[in-house]
């Protein structure tokens, strides 16, 4: 079994080549120390089991694109043309809306809706 020791945790190099797989599909060739950080915040929620469970491999990409736009709005690179709002195709506009992005985030709701379905 093959790990990669340069990253926290020393994950399988399958489970790395699968996260690289997912970011390179979106074009992003993941490095530096947000790639690090994001196998430390991996290894963290692993850790975190019983049984030592490493998250899926998109969920690892997230992880580091949730740091890259950090990264961005740290530095002031994140923003959208002035305009963009008047702007926006209707097809962004109902992509955006209809995105449930900001209740995946929230741990609560997660445990809301667990909750509502055993309840059914």
């Amino acid at each position: 079994m093959a790990e990669h020791r340069e990253l926290p945790g020393w994950p399988k190099k399958r489970l790395v080549r699968e996260v690289r797989s997912h970011l390179s599909s979106y074009g992003i060739r993941p490095k530096g120390e947000r790639w690090r950080l994001a196998w430390q915040w991996a290894h963290d929620i692993a850790i975190s089991y019983y049984h030592t469970t490493w998250p899926r491999p998109a969920e690892i990409a997230s992880l580091y694109i949730l740091l890259l736009l950090c990264d961005m709005a740290d530095n002031w690179t994140l923003g959208l043309p002035y305009r963009a709002s008047e702007k926006m195709p209707e097809v962004v506009a109902t992509l955006i809306t209809d995105s449930d992005w900001h209740e995946r985030l929230d741990p609560a709701n997660r445990q809301r809706k667990r909750k509502a379905k055993k309840a059914v």
